[in-house]
């Protein structure tokens, strides 16, 4: 009995977390859009922020605000001229092009805040994703909602991420302790 509570902590801790993260969003979501959930903005943060330390998780953020930026880049450069080869928007597909290698570079970057390749790339999913579930950024009070809820959602899931990478991590060390005493 006591090795089955030892192996459940993890399992125990992760369905607790997405429990409470279920309850938030149950709360916050309606009030954004009707009828809908954010969670799987929460989940995605959590999953890739849960193997980060807490200093690529604060630059991971900042690179999703950087991915916001560079998606509406990309809109906005595939509506410059209306021009389009066997269903394929020429300027959407130049500016695809431009704004990813861009996003490349900040690679370099990495002893400044910009360095979070994954966060950009995170960041420029989770826009496109939220023009999929009617969220856009055709104005501002639209971008400023779906940036929001973007920030909003990876903050509760780098959160989520955080508490549980932790208290995992403790009871692996605490587990590893007591292999390496007997």
């Amino acid at each position: 009995m006591k090795k089955f509570f030892e192996f459940s902590k993890a399992p125990i801790v992760v369905g607790t977390t997405a429990a409470v993260l279920y309850a938030v969003d149950s709360l916050i979501a309606p009030r954004i859009v009707a009828g809908a959930s954010f969670m799987w903005v929460a989940f995605a943060a959590w999953t890739i922020m849960f193997v980060m330390s807490m200093k690529d998780r604060v630059r991971a953020l900042i690179g999703m605000v950087i991915g916001f930026a560079a998606a509406v880049g990309m809109i906005y450069f595939g509506q410059l001229f209306d021009t389009s080869a066997i269903g394929i928007n020429i300027a959407g597909l130049i500016g695809v092009f431009i704004f990813n290698a861009a996003v490349m570079y900040f690679d370099n970057f990495k002893k400044y805040w910009m360095g979070s390749v994954t966060g950009i790339f995170m960041g420029i999913l989770l826009t496109f994703s939220g023009l999929g579930v009617g969220m856009g950024v055709d104005t501002w009070a639209g971008a400023r909602v779906l940036l929001g809820t973007m920030m909003l959602y990876a903050v509760l899931g780098t959160l989520c991420a955080f508490a549980s990478a932790e208290l995992i991590n403790k009871w692996k060390r605490k587990r590893s302790e007591r292999s390496e005493n007997n």
